[in-house]
């Protein structure tokens, strides 16, 4: 099986000693942590038919995961038991609470890399707009008073940025130069203002990191 090296398979099953009938599960290349217990899962009992919800409907517990990541997601292998296990050095219900946790904190790292991966596409899509559109006003940073009377834009929070830039497109905001400004607030959707203001606060975020 190449989910599985000797050593690896090993390693799960010995971290047990079971006196109870166990059954080894597993599942390749799944890309979500939220739809892997409702998954059918393949080997053992579960026969490409079974998820892990329906194993425990059948009386099966969980005795153990292993989650190693690959480029198409993540390899999951469960290992159930239908008895109660003799652990090596800690009780069942330190070892549910410890299987538990782990699914909790790869839920954790899954969001956060979204977010991260969201974060950064938003920075991009934003740096090629204000690099076309508003660095021979704002400066390279947005720490200029562009023709002299316009706040840095770099200091506005998202609420004041998003609303200058509606002003300008509604011929309400004006602090002497909203006819320069209008024509470029009228290109920009909400979605090109959050990525301007994203990549102009990554700027910041270098620049802090750098002064550390």
């Amino acid at each position: 099986m190449k989910l599985l090296s000797s050593i690896a398979l090993t390693s799960i099953l010995t971290a047990t000693i079971a006196t109870a009938q166990t059954t080894m599960c597993f599942k390749e290349n799944h890309n979500s942590m939220t739809t892997i217990e409702t998954t059918a899962l393949s080997g053992g009992e579960c026969q490409n038919q079974k998820s892990v919800q329906d194993m425990k409907k059948e009386g099966w517990s969980v005795a153990d995961i292993n989650i190693d990541k690959t480029k198409n997601g993540a390899n999951y292998i469960y290992i159930f038991k239908k008895e109660e296990l003799k652990l090596s050095s800690i009780d069942e219900k330190a070892l549910e609470e410890k299987i538990l946790n782990r699914l909790e904190e790869r839920k954790k790292q899954e969001i956060a890399t979204k977010k991260k991966e969201a974060y950064i596409r938003k920075s991009k899509s934003g740096e090629k707009l204000y690099n076309n559109k508003c660095i021979s006003c704002h400066g390279k940073n947005g720490e200029l008073k562009a023709r002299g009377v316009s706040r840095p834009i770099n200091s506005l929070n998202l609420q004041d940025f998003t609303l200058s830039i509606r002003g300008y497109n509604n011929g309400d905001y004006d602090r002497g130069m909203a006819f320069v400004m209008k024509p470029y607030a009228t290109l920009m959707n909400d979605k090109d203002i959050k990525n301007v203001y994203v990549y102009l606060r990554s700027l910041k975020e270098k620049t802090t990191e750098e002064n550390k």
